[in-house]
């Protein structure tokens, strides 16, 4: 199979149709087109006619199987850039919440309280919930102290954490 610019404008039209029903994180529509541009070039070189399967066929498991690679690494991405990014001191901050919300025995000691719940706009559950969880309390007897789901609160902090810090 020939690979020259007309066998991308040949299939261009199903890249637009991709790309209308396809969101990547970290990726605007433009590279996701490219990704697939891309796609079709290494279809075109690895197709073989002798395997009795049309060229649609095989370019449209290409593309789909392209963009599930993209989706997928979008979606690492961003939990790896939500709860790992430290480039300031606020994110910091973020980072060793996250730890204490999941791990509160091994981080304690890397924490300051007051540190930890200055600047942030929490209700007095959403602290007491730290502070139980910081103490070691498991989440059934946090939602027994304080009356109310401890997986909530947790949800809570970890959605204010996430608006705060724009991820």
């Amino acid at each position: 199979m020939e690979i020259n610019n007309s066998l991308i404008q040949q299939w261009e039209p199903k890249i637009q149709k991709l790309l209308s029903t396809t969101f990547v994180v970290g990726m605007d529509r433009d590279d996701i087109a490219q990704e697939l541009r891309i796609a079709i070039i290494k279809a075109a070189k690895g197709f073989d006619e002798d395997r009795g399967v049309i060229f649609h066929t095989y370019l449209h498991t290409a593309m789909v199987n392209t963009l599930r690679t993209l989706i997928s690494k979008g979606q690492r991405q961003q939990i790896d850039i939500s709860l790992e990014t430290t480039l300031n001191d606020s994110d910091i901050v973020s980072s060793k919440f996250m730890k204490a919300l999941e791990d509160p025995i091994n981080t304690f000691e890397d924490l300051e309280l007051n540190d930890l719940l200055s600047g942030f706009k929490l209700t007095t559950s959403e602290r007491s919930f730290i502070v139980l969880r910081l103490e070691g309390l498991t989440m059934d007897e946090i939602s027994v102290d304080l009356e109310t789901s401890a997986y909530k609160l947790r949800s809570s902090l970890r959605a204010k954490l996430g608006d705060l810090f724009g991820q």
